[in-house]
């Protein structure tokens, strides 16, 4: 499962680091073809704003992966290392839930629903961009079962 772990982590920032150097190349080519070339390009904001939707769930499904969210952070490290492990393990049970419930399962229907509504500008199913959060979802609930396996790993660990 470790090398699972590794090859989603690798994906999502690859992935995500695409759609930000995308996102930075469309925003300028649309700032130069409004204020230099005096054209517009209609499609480039529509695009962009999806981009940001899709960067978005999936640099938050690496976080979630690496453990390094900072509502989670916060709460956790005021206990004692012993506490901390039990405080993750009932919070990834949770998030595992409701990544299952609202992101896998609402997304799947989602994506079903708006799948024949296309973009105004792009023409792109709207199916696409909400597919953001069924992806993000399936990502984060494999990140939470890897977590949830090497959770007795980890529990020898404090009590040594």
């Amino acid at each position: 499962m470790n090398k699972v772990k590794q090859i989603l982590d690798k994906v999502l920032i690859v992935f995500s680091s695409l759609l930000l150097v995308s996102m930075v190349v469309l925003s300028s080519w649309q700032v130069l073809s409004r204020y230099v070339f005096n054209i517009s390009s209609p499609g480039t904001e529509e695009l962009t704003r999806y981009m940001l939707i899709w960067f978005g769930l999936m640099s938050a499904a690496y976080v979630f992966g690496a453990k390094k969210h900072i509502g989670i952070l916060f709460i956790r490290e005021k206990f004692s290392p012993k506490v901390q492990l039990q405080i993750e393990f009932v919070t990834d049970i949770i998030i595992l839930l409701t990544a299952a419930i609202l992101m896998v399962y609402g997304g799947i229907r989602i994506v079903i629903l708006t799948s024949a509504q296309a973009a105004a500008a792009t023409g792109l199913s709207m199916g696409v961009v909400y597919a953001a959060i069924l992806v993000s979802g399936i990502c984060i609930v494999l990140y939470q079962i890897h977590s949830l396996m090497s959770y007795k790993e980890r529990k020898r660990e404090v009590i040594l």
